[in-house]
């Protein structure tokens, strides 16, 4: 046996700082639990397949008012989904290249 199967490595003071910084600015940069949602409505063609952005809506409540309104006049095996996505701005995504 080697010593160096059981060492434990050490790390610098520096190498300390330098990994909390890099892990401060990934849980920043990446964290979306602070981003604003909207809900987007989304309608798929049962003959083509293809998704139709009916609307985005900043609450679930106005997303289902439009869902309500269409559903009044639905066509055959008309399929229909909401998607959530987080907003975000310019800064917050020029920050994802330092």
């Amino acid at each position: 046996m080697t010593g160096d199967y059981h060492s434990v490595p050490t790390t610098t003071k520096e190498e300390f700082i330098e990994n909390d910084k890099l892990m401060t600015q990934f849980i920043k940069t990446f964290d979306a639990a602070d981003d604003p949602i909207v809900y987007v409505l989304i309608r798929t063609s049962p003959y083509t397949f293809d998704d139709m952005i009916l609307g985005v809506f900043d609450s679930r409540e106005s997303a289902l008012v439009r869902l309500k309104r269409v559903m009044d006049r639905p066509e055959n095996d008309e399929t229909f989904k909401i998607e959530t996505h987080n907003l975000r701005n310019l800064q917050q995504e020029k920050d994802l290249d330092r």
